[in-house]
């Protein structure tokens, strides 16, 4: 066996004593030298300073096991200490990993670097682009442009303008502003100093007075900031950086120190402009020396920005061509050039370097993206095809890394290359470069590098006519006038409305509880039941809504939950206090139906709540609505009673809208509302799996979608992944059409007499935007809508049809389920049915529930790719009846439609059950699914099919699959690969082409019921995925049988053996409901 390279037997330059390899770095452009290094001494050298030792990397192989956050963490490098030293502090990219303060910043700065957040920005980043346009458009023909000097103007304005709101109007200025003089001699002097042995410092007694100067100018002007913007108080815009740093909280609640607001202000001004400026110059060079490249750019442009001067986000984002040669500029040229990264253990690197724990190893990035390995003969040529579709998918995953690496890489990267390719798009629009120098590159390093002395000039394009879009509204379309709700006269009386909720569903009721308690004079408070853990009111009154999980509390009810069954809480705990309690379920999971509201409303009486109202119970399949409406209906009369509350508490109020709407139109870009702390995911595959045509009559379609996950997302195999959906065009269209609104409109919404609301309030909001991205256009209309719809229609025979869906006897209610809840008639069915229904469209919109996400099955292993998962959706398109028009699923049919490179914003959520395969891989699986409920078993498979190819034992298991025909059986291929690559047995069951009467899963079953009870012996877990009314009864029921069968026990005795064996973890079931 070869021994170990150490450190010492490191290749490198030989040095000089003491001094060591210091005359071999030219401190001008020192990665110049590392890169010829690294020709000339290989993947890995070793570099002696007087400062220390310095192992410098490029190897992609080696740069690959250096991205493993689980064995290496940000070292902060000489350059990035030399600036903490100076300005930065406590900064983001200057901050230790294991610095709490750094976790707390991140966690807090992540909202104002979201997808939201870079839509918002655009006003702001045009009006600094257009400074920079108008100044070229204004230069003399034989006036130069100094690139650098532009480009740091510009992109020191945009995060000036776009996190502090501050401008240094550099555009206007015959000098730089003193900042960015101050700025350019503390970077000049940290990249000084970190070559620089420590007794060389201390001796440059005059430079080291200029930087305390400057230090302090650049201190004094960010504290200033911070200042100002604490005075404005509640008036102040707190959506940008700074404000996200004053206001922004962790979620234990608290915020960051005033000193380090600073330190992260000077982190941004300097690391936020220095890396797009460089990007931008070295873009421009390169675009100059490949007129080729120039020219498809420029044609792209023309096709998307055509004649319109400010470029909208969505115009920007399809800049795919421009965003290549970005990609390619920051591949022959990363801005920041070096990471640094050292190894939490001893380590093996690429199997044969010996690296001690805490060794500093620095990456040389330009190095590391020429690694023929990886990018072939072409890797030194500037080529943005480099970039393609195709070839960027195939890039091994840590090959790439201008931004850094893993959860320590840049947070601003979305606002860097939006910025840029802004930027960049619009030069192409309007100007000609000309290389009049014939500039040959040489760079120069401060803390990142740019071409050094970079002029050229300019020329604008003939006959380009640009037009300026309106960014105002030309005029307010009225809306119909609103009635005013008047409330009750407020008593005051403390109402608090606790919610658990994972789909949404709880959440919604709370929230119009919340409504209705404003309403009749209550204090309202509305929040999940995790805020309240030790903070229930001593008196007013409690209404709890949730809902169960496979017996499990909601991701926001758990902490409530646990502190509920704390056996030291107090029997009186809640004494003087007023309850009640609604729960929403389905009958489907018989055995833990209404667990959690049952335990709560048990337990807040048996600590000393008066339940002052009856426990609600919704079941999902039965008729949810009704049972609302039962247990609503003596709600308030109820409280007011046990409050000693005058009647009037009890009365709704007075009819008429509960939100004042004013409609402005105005083309601008359309932001996207992101709740549940979704991230923008990419598509980067979407295909169908079946295999006939899914337009034939009567085919399904299921798609196939590949995800890249954000960065820092991690998931395991059995996880879900949660979708937020948007609205089908052709549904929002309906709804325009039915109100005679416009796409271009936007609405300011305003919630009267503290109203809750799950819309977007008092700020001008695009129509298309809340259709699409805030409400639920097809939810069933309740009999509370079809009475509100009642009120606003005047022709007696329509208002008579609403009136009789609303009755309490016996045919009313079959009307209703006939008519309504049956095919599913949503408010906007309802409305064209009945035409004469003169409802205004504030009113419509408080009617509309929240857009709920949903959540797949995720049908891949991270074994096999952790920074991707993969779903499979079954797309729900189908004659709706009694309507000219189809029934089309959302969220299926929005992802159907995404193509390859498209975003959506998703989250990871964890099963509330152990769903996931055994972490011991010797024991056997049994897994049985129906259509999509196939898909985590696909994850399952993955996962045993890498542990076997790894060399690990992996025991036998059973896969039972029902479809319809042979055509629909999903991943046929690839399960029968599984069949050996994992271990599995895979049956199928065709319910429209049975083989020997066998229609279903559950007859397979019994069908090989020796196999089943031998691997039950041999400690196997049974997982059931697919439809909770059809798949889940016939599997309880085949495996019950198998057990009487196979002991000779009774029924009763094999339904208690499939309970113990639920309870053991061994049978789990993750199941929907039908529809």
């Amino acid at each position: 066996m070869t021994e170990p390279i150490t450190l010492d037997q490191l290749p490198g330059p030989r040095g000089l004593p003491l001094l060591g390899n210091l005359f071999d770095i030219d401190t001008h452009s020192p990665v110049d030298g590392f890169i010829a290094m690294a020709k000339e001494y290989g993947p890995i050298y070793r570099l002696t300073l007087p400062a220390g030792s310095r192992v410098m990397v490029s190897g992609a192989d080696l740069v690959d096991q250096m991205c493993d956050d689980q064995k290496f963490d940000k070292k902060i490098g000489a350059g990035l200490k030399a600036l903490q030293k100076s300005v930065a502090g406590s900064g983001l990219f200057t901050s230790d990993t294991a610095d709490p303060m750094w976790h707390r910043a991140h966690n807090i700065l992540m909202a104002p670097f979201s997808q939201q957040a870079m839509r918002e920005y655009m006003p702001r980043m045009l009006d600094i682009a257009g400074q920079l346009m108008g100044k070229w458009s204004r230069l003399n023909p034989d006036e130069e442009v100094n690139v650098p000097v532009d480009m740091t103007s510009l992109t020191l304005d945009t995060i000036a303008l776009c996190g502090f709101d501050y401008r240094f109007n550099s555009y206007y200025r015959d000098t730089q502003h003193p900042f960015v003089q101050a700025m350019v001699r503390v970077l000049t002097e940290a990249q000084r100093r970190a070559t620089q042995p420590k007794i060389a410092q201390r001796l440059r007694i005059k430079a080291n007075r200029q930087t305390q100067e400057d230090q302090e100018f650049m201190k004094n002007l960010v504290q200033g900031l911070v200042e100002d913007r604490r005075r404005q108080g509640d008036q102040a815009d707190n959506t940008d950086l700074l404000g996200r740093m004053l206001t922004g909280r962790d979620k234990n609640g608290e915020g960051l120190p005033d000193e380090n607001i600073i330190a992260q202000c000077l982190t941004f001004l300097v690391a936020g402009h220095e890396t797009t400026s460089g990007l931008l110059s070295f873009a421009i060079y390169y675009l100059i020396k490949h007129p080729e490249f120039a020219e498809r750019a420029r044609a792209e442009v023309d096709e998307v920005l055509g004649d319109d001067a400010e470029p909208s986000y969505d115009q920007v984002r399809r800049l795919t061509y421009v965003a290549q040669v970005l990609d390619e500029t920051l591949r022959m040229w990363p801005t920041a050039p070096i990471f640094t990264r050292a190894p939490f253990e001893d380590t093996l690197l690429g199997g044969k370097y010996a690296i001690p724990a805490g060794t500093a190893m620095s990456v040389v990035i330009p190095s590391l993206h020429r690694d023929r390995s990886v990018w072939g003969d072409s890797a030194d040529e500037f080529d943005p095809d480099h970039f393609s579709a195709e070839r960027k998918a195939a890039l091994p995953p840590n090959a790439y890394k201008p931004f850094g690496t893993g959860m320590r890489s840049c947070i601003g990267r979305q606002f860097a290359l939006q910025e840029a390719t802004l930027v960049l798009g619009m030069l192409l629009q309007r100007f000609q470069f000309v290389d009049h120098r014939n500039y040959q590159l040489h760079t120069k390093t401060t803390l990142t590098v740019k071409p050094d002395e970079f002029f050229i000039k300019v020329k604008l394009r003939p006959g380009r006519a640009l037009v300026h879009r309106e960014t105002a509204a030309a005029a307010a379309t009225a809306a119909p006038a609103a009635v005013a709700r008047p409330a009750v006269a407020g008593h005051g009386t403390p109402l608090t409305v606790l919610f658990g909720s994972n789909l949404g569903t709880a959440e919604g009721i709370a929230t119009k509880l919340a409504r209705e308690g404003t309403e009749r004079g209550f204090d309202v408070t509305l929040a999940p039941l995790d805020e309240h853990v030790g903070q229930v009111p001593a008196n007013g009154a409690l209404i709890v809504v949730s809902a169960s999980y496979n017996g499990m509390p909601p991701e926001n009810a758990e902490d409530f939950v646990a502190w509920m069954r704390d056996p030291s809480l107090p029997s009186d705990a809640f004494a003087g206090l007023s309850f009640t309690v609604f729960g929403c379920g389905d009958t489907d999971w018989a055995s833990t139906y209404q667990a959690v509201p049952t335990l709560l409303d048990t337990e807040l009486e048996r600590h000393g709540a008066t339940r002052v109202h009856p426990r609600g119970a919704g079941d999902a399949h039965a008729d949810f609505d009704d049972q609302y409406r039962s247990w609503h209906a003596g709600l308030w009369a109820d409280l007011a009673t046990a409050l000693g509350l005058p009647a009037t508490a009890a009365e709704p109020a007075a009819a008429g809208p509960r939100l004042s709407i004013t409609i402005v139109n105005r083309q601008l870009a359309n932001p996207v509302v992101l709740s549940y702390e979704a991230q923008a995911a990419r598509v980067t595959e979407n295909r169908e799996l079946t295999l006939t045509d899914p337009a034939s009559p009567g085919a399904r379609s299921t798609r196939h979608l590949q995800v890249t996950l954000p960065e820092g997302v991690e998931y395991r195999a059995g996880d879900h992944l949660g979708v937020l959906p948007r609205n089908g065009i052709d549904l929002i269209r309906r709804v325009m059409f039915r109100f005679a609104l416009d796409a271009g409109m936007y609405l300011t919404i305003i919630p009267n007499s503290g109203t809750h609301t799950h819309l977007p309030t008092d700020e001008q909001t695009p129509l298309l935007g809340v259709l699409g991205s805030c409400v639920e256009l097809q939810a069933t209309a309740t009999r509370a809508d079809i009475e509100v719809l009642a009120e606003y229609t005047d022709d007696p025979a329509q208002r008579a049809e609403l009136q009789a869906l609303l009755g309490d006897d016996e045919q009313s209610r079959t009307r209703y389920r006939e008519q309504v809840s049956g095919p599913n008639l949503s408010v906007l069915d309802l409305l064209e049915r009945y035409p004469d229904c003169a409802i205004p469209f504030a009113v419509y919109l408080d009617l509309l529930p929240a857009l709920q996400p949903r959540y797949y099955s995720i049908s891949s292993s991270p074994l096999v790719s952790p920074a991707e998962c993969t779903i499979t959706a079954g797309v729900l398109r189908a004659p709706a009846a009694g309507r000219d028009h189809e029934f089309a699923g959302v969220c299926s049919n929005y992802l159907a439609s995404m193509a390859p490179n498209s975003t959506i914003f998703a989250f990871r959520r964890e099963p509330t059950i152990p769903f996931r395969p055994p972490a011991d891989p010797t024991i056997p699986m049994i897994m049985i699914a129906a259509g999509t409920g196939l898909a985590p078993f696909r994850g399952f498979l993955q996962e045993r099919a890498v542990q076997k190819e790894r060399g690990e034992p992996v025991a036998p298991s059973l896969l039972f699959f029902g479809c319809r025909y042979p055509d629909q059986f999903l991943y046929a291929d690839e399960l029968a690969d599984s069949e050996k690559t994992a271990d599995v047995r895979v049956y199928t069951a065709f319910s429209r082409q049975p083989v020997e009467g066998r229609r279903y899963a559950q007859h397979e079953m019994l069908a090989h019921q020796d196999e089943i009870w031998d691997l039950i012996g041999q400690g196997a877990s049974i997982f059931v995925c697919g439809n909770a009314r059809t798949l889940a009864p016939g599997v309880r029921a085949a495996l019950t049988q198998i057990s009487a069968s196979k002991t000779g026990q009774s029924a009763d005795d094999a339904d208690t053996w499939l309970a113990g064996l639920r309870s053991e973890k061994r049978f789990l079931e993750d199941i929907w409901g039908a529809g």
